[in-house]
């Protein structure tokens, strides 16, 4: 898990982008998705794990209720321009009413000041208590008490007098934050989030869920590996303040944001598994959404693609698409395979996209090819059938072809690229999810389960194999 750290000094407008969330804000999920609160609905607890400790937080809020919806862009605004403005030692953020709604991206009508009103209220009046606050890595967990907003003060810096209505002309404020998030922020226990996009989602209840996924999958090293994140719906629905926990009632308020979250292409699936309170909810990342800058691999891999014939959108769609040792992989398939065949019936470039976006293992290193070749036995004039090429050893295999003795982790890792091309158009996301946990605690050999799908595939067969698989992970 990577966590920006340094000294205190200020962080430009094009370092930070306003693009920075505080761990322990982002990860205890203080603000409910919810739109509206009930009269009198101002608290809420729930205990939790996440990051491999355990969290319990405590909330209370005041005749305002507590934070929620459009609070959610407040809270991280806030965060980045105390960071923009050099991490001030009275913890105090210098602006006006205007440009805290302009840097919300919103528009500066009577309803959106009374929203920022409000908002600043719930965020002063409304105290948490977080058991498992960490302050530096290495420093253990402690619990804390505090208000995200230690204080809101209406200054006139032209006069004597304010205005009567709040936040008049000429107002400025000073908000105080909290010390315990101010000093985190000091420290730099932070991570990446990009705030713009989350101002861009048409809803509230999108961005809330985007900053949640977001440090979810920032916190979960398996989940960023993968790019797939199971959650218990009740649970979830917990997690993101949902006061009316019935599974129907949970899916009717999530669905729309994910709808959104998807046409953003920042998920690329939602599927939910199980009936009732068993339900779960399994979400699959995009590796990449199409709005952000290509990194220096990235690019260098495009260069490949587009050398081997293949025009430049599609490359660099094929690039953002999946992980970059996995791309790496293909495109040095499509080199070496390209390298030697003299003779291409058609074009380069589509030959070259046939052996890139393979699913079916139609292709393999040149050198593996020969060694299939030369273990095919000539077809004799008897009549007597051709048997079926020896498959090549497994990197988990000695020279003899048996299985060395891995652990199901150390198979899994060894087996996956190649039963993930295999099967990419066999399983859903959430069955390949599942047969993951399946082979990870041993249930199934994916040293084995490699083999006999390879089998399948070269006998023409797969279909019927992958319908009894499927069998198994129901």
């Amino acid at each position: 898990m990577t966590v920006v750290k340094g000294d205190s000094m200020p962080l430009s407008v094009s370092q930070i982008s306003i693009r920075f969330d505080e761990i322990n804000l982002a990860q205890a999920s203080l603000i409910s998705f919810q739109k509206r609160l009930k009269p009198g609905e101002t608290t809420w607890e729930h205990a939790f794990e996440i990051a491999g400790r355990a969290m319990n937080v405590e909330c209370l809020g005041n005749a305002y209720g507590y934070p929620h919806g459009p609070d959610n862009d407040l809270m991280l605004v806030l965060t980045n321009m105390y960071l923009e403005q050099g991490c001030p030692s009275g913890d105090g953020v210098l602006t006006t009413p205007y440009e805290l709604l302009r840097s919300m991206g919103r528009n500066d009508s009577g309803k959106s000041y009374q929203q920022l009103h409000d908002g600043l209220m719930r965020l002063t009046g409304t105290t948490y208590r977080i058991s498992g606050w960490i302050d530096q890595a290495g420093k253990g967990v402690r619990r804390a008490t505090f208000r995200f907003v230690d204080k809101v003060e209406d200054i006139n810096l032209s006069g004597t007098s304010l205005n009567p209505k709040t936040f008049g002309s000429g107002t400025k404020l000073r908000v105080t934050l909290a010390r315990d998030i101010a000093e985190n922020l000091r420290a730099r226990h932070l991570k990446p989030v990009d705030l713009d996009f989350m101002l861009s989602l048409p809803s509230n209840q999108a961005g809330i869920m985007y900053r949640l996924l977001d440090a979810l999958l920032f916190s979960d090293e398996e989940a960023q590996r993968t790019q797939v994140l199971t959650m218990a719906l009740v649970d979830w629905g917990k997690l993101l303040r949902l006061s009316d926990l019935t599974p129907d009632r949970i899916r009717r308020a999530i669905d729309p944001p994910h709808n959104e979250l998807i046409r953003r292409e920042f998920l690329k699936s939602v599927e939910y598994l199980g009936r009732g309170s068993a339900q779960q909810v399994i979400y699959t990342f995009n590796a990449q959404r199409p709005d952000h800058p290509l990194t220096p691999e990235q690019l260098l891999l495009v260069g490949r693609i587009k050398a081997l014939g293949v025009g430049d959108g599609v490359a660099k769609k094929f690039v953002r698409a999946s992980p970059v040792t996995f791309v790496e992989d293909r495109v040095s398939l499509a080199e070496a395979i390209l390298a030697h065949t003299p003779n291409i019936r058609r074009s380069r470039g589509a030959y070259a996209w046939d052996i890139l976006a393979d699913t079916e293992a139609r292709y393999a290193p040149p050198e593996q090819r020969r060694t299939v070749e030369r273990q095919v036995p000539v077809e004799r004039p008897s009549g007597k059938a051709v048997s079926t090429p020896k498959l090549p050893p497994l990197p988990d295999e000695d020279d003899q072809g048996t299985l060395l003795e891995l652990t199901p982790a150390e198979q899994w890792v060894s087996a996956r690229p190649s039963l993930r091309l295999l099967l990419k158009n066999q399983l859903s996301d959430a069955e390949f999810h599942r047969l993951e946990r399946l082979c990870l605690d041993g249930q199934i050999s994916a040293s084995k389960l490699f083999r006999e799908v390879s089998a399948a595939a070269a006998k023409k067969r797969l279909v019927g194999f992958v319908k009894g698989l499927k069998a198994e992970l129901d």
